[in-house]
Parts: C-alpha cells; structure tokens; sequence
C-alpha cells in the first residue's frame, strides 16, 4: 500500500476525532466573546472541558500514532492515557468504560502502541457505547468492546482477515494495527460474539 495513501487516511481520522472538543471549544470562546464582560460558570466550563478533552485526545493520538517509544512503558500510564481518552466522548454519545486487568509495572514500548491502537479498533465498534476490556498477559494485550450493538466492518475484517488495503479512515485503523503486529511478528486477531468483540494478538504464521 502506499503509505502517502496511509498516512492521509490517519490523517483523516485524527482530525474527525479532534473536531468535537476543538469546535465545542471555539463556539464556547465566541460566547465568551458575545457576552462583553458577563461571563457565566456554565460557559466557561464548557470552554475548559472541550480544551481539556481536546488534549488528551491529541496526547493519546501522540502515542498511537506517532514514532514507537522505545524501551519499556509503564503500565499504569498507558491505563491512565486509555482512560483519559474515553473519558472525552461527547455528551451526545453514550460513554465508553474501561476494565484494566493483567500485569502491573512495564510493557514493551511497541507493545503498549498497539494496545493503544486496538482500543481506537474497540471503541469504534461501540456506537452506543459500552465497555472496552484490556487485559495483558505475558506482554501481549487483548482489547475487548462489550456493548449493544457492537460490530466489525467488513472493511476491517477483510484487513484483519485477509490482509487488504484499507480505503477509509477507520479502515487504516485496522491496517495500522496489524503493521504495528507485523512488527512483533505478532497478528491481530478479531473474534465477534455474542454482546463482545475482542481483539488479540499471537505469533503469525
């Protein structure tokens, strides 16, 4: 695939996701703006909470999506990036938890970007919101959605699956995902059941 192609599809993602709390952001500054000195509680934190949203969502894009770090992450940080994230959903959709199990202390740092990657898979399974599970276990991560509905695009499936190019925002997600697996030598492997659709990685074949 041609990773100009890539790289603007990412593109195209970040900047959908970053939309809402940078536009929620500069309607609440014009308000401020309008009201010449009489500012009330409620628009200022609305301005607050949309710029906070909005620097967490480009810090957790900065480690999905950026150069790997190198070396080992700690795990806790990386929990406390997934958290932060999810907890910038708008108002308008319903929200995403998160369930944290497995190991404590540090994970490798390619490890910890394809976690991070899979939960932005999980999440956008979730129209209506739910849950997303993450577990570690021997340094490889497993990202469960729970919610109803919750569902894999056949773009993504046929990437996951079959190893095709991707031709939408969400599509790249999945492409993304299995490169940084490739990398491993590790494959993302996407089960859908009842309620759930998890994500897993093992050795490729």
């Amino acid at each position: 695939m041609d990773s100009l192609v890539l790289a603007e599809l990412l593109c195209a993602r970040l900047c959908h996701d970053m939309a809402g709390p940078v536009g929620a952001a500069a309607a609440g500054a014009e308000l401020i703006a309008e009201m010449a000195g009489d500012i009330d509680a409620e628009t200022l934190a609305l301005v607050s909470a949309s710029a906070g949203a909005g620097a967490a969502r480009l810090k957790f894009f900065r480690s999905a999506l950026g150069p790997a770090v190198g070396g080992l992450v700690s795990v806790a940080a990386t929990r406390d990036q997934v958290r932060a994230y999810l907890d910038t959903q708008s108002s308008a959709v319903a929200g995403v938890g998160l369930e944290w199990t497995g190991e404590n202390g540090s994970i490798d740092g390619g490890a910890a970007r394809l976690l991070l990657n899979l939960v932005l898979l999980a999440k956008d399974s979730l129209p209506r919101g739910g849950r997303i599970a993450v577990e570690i276990s021997a340094g490889r991560p497993r990202v469960t959605a729970w919610g109803d509905p919750v569902s894999l695009p056949d773009e993504a499936r046929s990437i996951l699956d079959d190893g095709a190019f991707p031709t939408s925002p969400r599509g790249a997600q999945a492409y993304l995902a299995q490169l940084l697996a490739d990398q491993m030598t590790l494959a993302v492997k996407a089960e859908l059941f009842p309620g759930g659709l998890g994500f897993s990685v093992a050795p490729s074949k």
